[in-house]
């Protein structure tokens, strides 16, 4: 009689994953391995950030870094889908552009916010700049290789029907492109969801930011690791849901595999 195999839903997979790295954060705070005053417990951890909730200061904040990061990442997108477009067809662009867009790619988002406050002053616009100079680097570049792995014969199949340059780029280029697109889109949310959190650091009256600010501000390490959970999990989330879904829609609409591939 062959056995039966069991499978594990990934879903469960991961909760028994976090559970363990919770019940290991226990460990470590009632072995005092670390200072409680620089690791508190998760219990308290969760009471700081329900605290956080009740007065309205989590949600307000959360509000506000979403609002700045949508805005500004809405201007890289374009920015950056605009630019490697460009460097994917033209030899010249690229030759001219992807070096310095590879080089500011290396920039950590933070290394944006001295020169974002000398160019803006103390004001969201500072933000909007760090956010999009964290991110629209990442997705030209991705957009220029998602075009420059397009088939040729695509290219020279769609030029013999007679299409006209703006008709190759966005009928043919940028459809036969858009696995490596998503990536770079992907990357791009990531990259800036750091940059708004970073600006916020330094300038802000409100924001996730300025919470982890004044965590560090007060001592008060619950609110602090409160706020970097927070974080994650919206980032995480966003990932998940969005990117998620815009895959499986790319992937039904389309038929690319997983490694950008005709399924």
């Amino acid at each position: 009689m062959r056995a039966r195999k069991v499978t594990i839903s990934p879903l469960l997979t991961l909760a028994g994953f976090l559970g363990l790295l919770v019940l290991l954060w226990q460990g470590a705070f009632a072995l005092h391995l670390v200072p409680s005053y620089a690791l508190p417990s998760p219990a308290a951890v969760a009471a700081r950030g329900l605290e956080l909730a009740r007065d309205g200061s989590l949600l307000a904040s959360i509000e506000a870094s979403l609002v700045r990061m949508v805005l500004g990442f809405v201007v890289a997108a374009a920015a950056g889908l605009l630019v490697g477009l460009g460097m994917g067809v033209s030899r010249v662009v690229e030759a001219c552009l992807k070096s310095l867009f590879l080089g500011l790619q290396t920039l950590p988002s933070v290394a944006w916010v001295p020169i974002a406050l000398l160019l803006f002053g103390l004001n969201d616009a500072a933000i909007y700049f760090v956010i999009v100079m964290s991110s629209m680097p990442a997705m030209a570049i991705a957009t220029a290789d998602g075009i420059a792995h397009i088939p040729p014969a695509y290219v020279r199949a769609a030029r013999s029907l007679g299409a006209t340059p703006l008709t190759l780029a966005f009928r043919v280029i940028l459809p036969a492109a858009l696995p490596g697109i998503v990536t770079g889109v992907k990357l791009g949310w990531t990259l800036g969801w750091h940059g708004v959190v970073s600006a916020e650091l330094i300038k802000s009256s409100i924001g996730l930011g300025f919470l982890l600010h004044a965590g560090r501000e007060l001592n008060d390490a619950a609110q602090v690791v409160a706020i970097m959970l927070v974080t994650v999990l919206l980032g995480l989330g966003m990932d998940r849901l969005l990117f998620g879904w815009a895959e499986r829609r790319l992937h039904a609409r389309w038929g690319f595999g997983p490694f950008g591939a005709p399924g």
